[in-house]
């Protein structure tokens, strides 16, 4: 069940970003989103169609699955770029921006079971989203834990799924390379266990703590972010997050830590674009280099220098990486000139 308005063939970021007047929106928006698929479960996803209808009806659309509790603030550039040619699809996960959790939290969660957020649950409803306006045959961009959700969602519906551009993201719980050491794994249950135990006023204030002045400095010099990492664009996302529920984040973190596809990459037939950084402490270039050899059809990118946030780092390069695979899946007309790919 749907419903839906017009969407906007204009795709350039709103400055604004605020958002239309869904009750309980968390904001973080570049895009109002101005449609909603309601799951099985009761969830309302909230998405938005970019480009234009009449000049993108030749091209597969694109699917855009963010990361860990992230708005639309890793997709600035990777959302116009393609809509220049492609029908893009920019969707909040359930308890994220303006989408709504399958029932109100409650009290410290108890109204939220573990298998509300699994991975696979949330590649459902990407899958809704895109059963609802009628697309298949598409293009799933993954960043972050949405590598996780792409991968998912071709295993699922392998019929939405015509390629796969994975962007410094894992296939299994970045616990295990997080820091390049398991020991965040060893970890995980301390958290999943120890934080519902914290008072609730606590959990509430402990996320303003992302509004400090102090947090990107911080996040850099423990490599959460590169020095290349734009702090503007980093902005709608701790802000974003301080309006997350505590307990949300966390079954989130539990789907995400309990996914694992290693046993099925191999099956995987579709072409494949592998995007890590020579930076990134959440998804080293090892991890990018394991899933290269294990999906059979797959290209890998390595940017120096890039970060976990490479989609706003090196935007450029991902782009002509993505326009290559593009032009050879689909014989479609490049978006960038040989020589702009050439020079990057």
């Amino acid at each position: 069940m749907s419903a839906r308005q017009p969407a906007r063939s204009n795709h350039a970021p709103d400055s604004a970003g605020s958002g239309p007047p869904w009750p309980g929106d968390r904001g973080g928006h570049l895009w109002d989103k101005d449609r909603e698929v309601i799951t099985e479960d009761g969830a309302r996803i909230r998405y938005v169609l970019l480009g234009d209808d009449d000049a993108t009806h030749e091209a597969p659309p694109v699917v855009l699955c963010a990361g860990f509790m992230c708005p639309d603030n890793f997709w600035v550039h990777l959302g116009p770029s393609p809509a220049r040619r492609h029908r893009v699809v920019v969707l909040n996960y359930r308890g994220v921006g303006a989408s709504t959790d399958p029932r109100p939290p409650g009290y410290r969660g108890i109204n939220l079971r573990a298998e509300d957020y699994t991975i696979p649950r949330i590649a459902g409803d990407v899958a809704a989203v895109l059963d609802a306006e009628g697309l298949s045959g598409a293009l799933a961009l993954g960043h972050s834990m949405g590598v996780e959700v792409a991968l998912q969602l071709w295993r699922d519906r392998p019929d939405l799924v015509a390629a796969l551009s994975l962007v410094a993201g894992p296939y299994r719980s970045p616990m295990h390379t997080f820091y390049g050491s398991d020991l965040g794994n060893a970890l995980f249950p301390v958290v999943r266990y120890g934080l519902p135990l914290v008072p609730r006023p606590v959990q509430w204030q402990a996320r303003k703590a992302l509004l400090l002045p102090v947090t990107i400095p911080v996040a850099r010099a423990i490599r959460a972010l590169g020095p290349h990492t734009p702090e503007e664009h980093m902005r709608r996302y701790r802000e974003h997050f301080a309006q997350v529920d505590p307990m949300v984040a966390l079954r989130t973190a539990q789907g995400m830590h309990e996914f694992d596809a290693g046993g099925w990459l191999g099956q995987i037939d579709v072409p494949t674009q592998i995007v890590v950084g020579t930076h990134d402490a959440w998804c080293p270039p090892s991890v990018g280099e394991a899933l290269r050899d294990a999906i059979p059809d797959a290209r890998l990118l390595v940017l120096e220098g890039a970060s976990h946030a490479a989609p706003i780092e090196f935007p450029a390069r991902i782009v002509h990486h993505l326009d290559e695979l593009l032009v050879d899946r689909f014989a479609l007309p490049p978006l960038t000139s040989r020589r702009q790919r050439s020079a990057q």
